[in-house]
């Protein structure tokens, strides 16, 4: 199953926050940084299950309000394959913190 973790004291910005999700869900590099785009990405495009946890939402600035608002739409949409989880468990290794896989 697919987690990231998406930290909002580092992800300021909705160019930020796409360039993670674009790393991390393999998702390809002509993805159109917009709403629309990550909306048809969640519901189409990625690989489901997926959990993303979501840190330090006390951060986040008004530009990525949208951005929140359609994680949260997509969540429901997809009845449970998209896991929104505030935070992450203690001592749990976040997705950026694993080593890359060796091929």
């Amino acid at each position: 199953m697919l987690t990231i973790v998406f930290d909002f004291r580092e992800l300021t910005s909705r160019t930020a926050f796409y360039h993670h999700l674009v790393q991390h869900s393999h998702c390809p590099p002509a993805f159109g940084n917009n709403l629309d785009a990550l909306w048809d990405w969640l519901t189409g495009g990625m690989t489901l299950p997926a959990v993303f946890r979501l840190e330090n939402l006390s951060c986040v600035t008004d530009e990525l309000t949208p951005v929140l608002a359609v994680l949260h739409e997509a969540s429901a949409a997809l009845d449970g394959r998209l896991s929104l989880v505030s935070g992450a468990p203690a001592g749990e290794v976040s997705q950026r913190d694993r080593p890359a896989p060796s091929d």
